[in-house]
């Protein structure tokens, strides 16, 4: 699913494992979770309802409670559609309380490889913000769009030599996307002229899956609400693609946090610390519930391929 990288910004799992490869983020018996910073590299039918995003910056602050809906359109391919509504409050000589929409983004997404052997998915997508929708006059959303070709990646370790079972429940994931403004250069109505950079976007997650530990590796005997547990740290940055652009220098985050799986629906919890001078001075968080459509209405085509 797409995430948009701003400044400012398993019933068990062997349940899930044993589900065709074409729902969810599924190679052999790894199953890739939804992260909550960047995309995870699988086409599926899911919806997050709702991403809260909270990011103090003092005096004020900035939440946002965003959704997303994927579909598939065939087995493989895929669209998603997301948006967010941006509350900012600040002093009243800062100008006050803003509220209002973002621009919402468009993403199409083909998932070209799978390898179950060596648990690897990999997947190509466009995402496409519509620039001028939201916001604009509250400086919440952009007046000019972009669009991004991005390549996702996702390789679990599992196929480590037995004597490496307790490494073999790792996985990472990976994001690649160069963000080109649909408009290089804006001019406002008294001429000025102000260029819209172009960034480079790149993200990974590294996660420890509690599931797969104990129906892969080795039954510990853990609580139950263990074996549903994904540890988790996301890693987000937007830099520049280009020196020209002065004054705008590279912005990330560090997200460390859990994923809690069920049969039909994910639960993640993330804290945002920013990784760059420009990113801020304090952390936030980011929360999330995510519905497996596929597995919520399997039969519906809400939760099945249209073709």
């Amino acid at each position: 699913m797409p995430k948009r990288h701003r400044a400012a910004i398993v019933a068990t799992l062997a349940t899930l494992v044993s589900l065709p490869a074409a729902a969810h983020g599924i190679a052999g018996a790894r199953f890739f979770p939804v992260t909550l910073t960047l995309d995870d590299p699988a086409v599926a039918d899911e919806a997050s309802l709702p991403t809260v995003v909270y990011q103090p910056n003092k005096p004020g602050s900035e939440t946002d409670y965003g959704f997303e809906w994927d579909k598939r359109l065939t087995e493989n391919f895929g669209f998603a559609f997301n948006d967010q509504y941006r509350m900012v409050r600040q002093p009243a000589q800062a100008g006050g309380n803003l509220l209002g929409w973002d621009d919402p983004i468009l993403t199409f997404k083909y998932q070209f490889f799978e390898n179950d052997a060596h648990e690897i998915l990999a997947s190509v997508g466009v995402q496409k913000e519509f620039g001028g929708i939201g916001a604009v006059s509250h400086g919440l959303a952009d007046s000019v769009g972009w669009t991004q070709p991005t390549l996702y990646a996702g390789k679990g370790l599992g196929d480590l030599p037995p004597g490496l079972g307790l490494l073999r429940p790792f996985a990472i994931t990976g994001e690649f996307g160069y963000q080109r403004a649909d408009v290089g250069t804006s001019t406002s109505p008294d001429g000025a002229r102000t260029p819209n950079p172009n960034f480079l976007n790149i993200g990974a997650s590294v996660y420890y899956d509690m599931s797969y530990l104990r129906s892969q590796v080795k039954d510990y005997g853990l609580p139950e609400f263990a074996n549903h547990l994904i540890p988790i740290v996301e890693f987000a940055y937007s830099t520049p693609a280009s020196s020209q652009y002065a004054g705008i220098t590279t912005t990330g985050t560090v997200a460390p946090g859990v994923l809690y799986e069920a049969a039909w629906y994910q639960v993640g919890l993330e804290a945002l610390i920013p990784a760059t001078h420009a990113s801020g001075s304090y952390a936030g968080f980011i929360a999330q519930f995510h519905i497996y459509l596929d597995d919520l209405l399997p039969g519906s085509p809400l939760g099945k391929p249209l073709f």
